[in-house]
């Protein structure tokens, strides 16, 4: 019986683009996709990602610039 890798959010690749890649790639979508908390409100999990460095709160929708991938 063969035994299976647990690989994540990077499991669609498959075999393709390198296990280096793969790996940095699921770092950067896992921290993307985490719970934040609001900075204004301190409310957990209402924060999303509009575009690429613009976060928003959909409970006191409070809009600011963070990181690409991380809203601070």
């Amino acid at each position: 019986m063969a035994k299976y890798k647990v690989v994540g959010i990077a499991g669609r690749f498959g075999a393709r683009y390198g296990s280096t890649l793969r790996k940095r790639w699921k770092e950067v979508m896992e921290k993307r996709y985490q719970d934040y908390q609001c900075p204004v409100c301190k409310t957990v999990g209402t924060v999303t990602r509009l575009a690429s460095g613009i976060w928003y709160c959909k409970k006191c929708k409070a809009k600011w610039a963070g990181l690409a991938y991380t809203p601070y």
